[in-house]
């Protein structure tokens, strides 16, 4: 089949779990079908060409979307409140894309055309008749929910709260333009039939690379912690805070000596003045996230915030690693508390659960055992390109 994909990047290099997500699916899918990509980029990026050089087109738009920093970013957010578009919807549109998009069309006349994020699905309106699918990372207006949850400035609660009713609307509007969609857990998936009834939605859950994520030896008498996760994403940057200002304070006055690494792309400002606290190694971006987690005697996931499933989860599991994650960071994966993770929904908790591996490594080390086998027996990235296959296959083959 001819398939042409459009997303806000080319997914590449792997720092980020929606990259990942996306390259090993897109990949996989290559071997079969003659797949183009368009995406804001360079054609002189090292993106562009891994693209190529896996038998993947790409198709580089120049425009760039809007930094989220400095005035210019807050006006933008101030003259969004008067658009009926979600930012993260018109901050991410440009002619210069749809008329490359339309170019596309005419060359290549594909089968289906994908979004690889919700957002992008605004293009779909001015498409001519062809199969559309939403691959969707998250259900958005959830995140904004959650956003709205945990906000506690009035004037940035009022703005959380109009974004959050404009991303639903949109998400309605979205899911009725498309022939399909894909999403990370059933929940979401539940989400989306509420929202098209009829529509076919099929799960493709995140996965993990089973050789790359080798099972590493559990170090003896270590008491580090790492956390992993792209620190220019708004979930990212609360579980750190969280993390930082409310559960290392609890694991301090239960007497536990630990120290934590902080990996991840881009830490704002706050973040970065980490460094200087004791305890605490804020080590940023990493070509290779494995010999931090290796080192690590537990695998702390305190997000609050958030959709989809957890990447880093899965790769922390397929080393046989002990984590400890909110139950907003595990939801969607087939975990059991107790089982092949340990979950914590307060401070206090989330500092005992950690305490508990640092102490018992034979707990430790049985959890990371179960961890592996379930990531063995359901998160495999073939199994999964297999299922976003069949079902592309299948909105292709459906009438109308």
């Amino acid at each position: 089949m001819k398939i042409l994909i459009i997303d806000e990047e080319f997914p590449w290099p792997l720092d980020s779990g929606k990259r990942i997500r996306t390259f090993n699916l897109v990949s996989r899918l290559a071997s079969h079908h003659e797949i183009r990509f368009v995406a804001y980029g360079d054609e002189s990026s090292g993106g562009f060409n891994h693209l190529v050089s896996c038998g993947i087109t790409p198709i580089a738009v120049p425009a760039r979307v809007p930094r989220k920093s400095g005035p210019m970013f807050y006006l933008r957010l101030l003259k969004n409140v008067f658009s009926p578009w979600p930012y993260i919807v018109s901050s991410h549109y440009s002619r210069l894309f749809a008329r490359t998009l339309e170019a596309e069309m005419v060359r290549q006349r594909p089968d289906i055309v994908t979004c690889e994020w919700s957002p992008y699905a605004r293009y779909f309106r001015e498409l001519p008749a062809v199969k559309r699918l939403v691959v969707t990372q998250n259900i958005e207006h959830l995140i904004w929910q959650r956003y709205f949850a945990n906000e506690s400035n009035p004037v940035k609660r009022w703005y959380i709260g109009h974004q959050m009713r404009k991303v639903e609307r949109f998400e309605r509007e979205v899911f009725a333009w498309a022939d399909g969609a894909v999403a990370v857990s059933e929940a979401e998936a539940e989400t989306i039939r509420q929202f098209a009834p009829g529509l076919p939605v099929t799960v493709v859950e995140n996965g993990v690379n089973l050789d790359y994520f080798a099972p590493q030896p559990l170090p003896d008498d270590s008491s580090r912690l790492v956390f992993v996760g792209s620190m220019d994403w708004r979930p990212n940057q609360d579980a750190v805070r969280y993390f930082i200002n409310d559960i290392l304070p609890a694991v301090e006055r239960i007497g536990t000596r630990c120290e934590i690494d902080l990996i991840g792309r881009h830490p704002p400002r706050d973040l970065m003045a980490l460094k200087n606290r004791p305890g605490v190694n804020l080590i940023g971006h990493v070509d290779d996230v494995r010999p931090f987690v290796a080192n690590a005697a537990v695998f702390v996931v305190p997000l609050r915030i958030g959709g989809g499933t957890r990447i880093k989860i899965l790769e922390a599991l397929a080393m046989k690693k002990a984590v400890v994650s909110t139950s907003v960071g595990a939801e969607g994966l087939k975990v059991t508390d107790g089982e092949n993770i340990l979950l914590a929904d307060t401070p206090v908790l989330f500092a005992e659960k950690i305490k508990r591996l640092l102490d018992d490594r034979a707990l430790n080390r049985r959890l990371g055992e179960n961890g592996r086998r379930l990531v063995e027996e359901h998160y495999g990235w073939d199994r999964l390109a297999a299922k976003l296959n069949d079902a592309i296959t299948d909105i292709c083959r459906a009438r109308g």
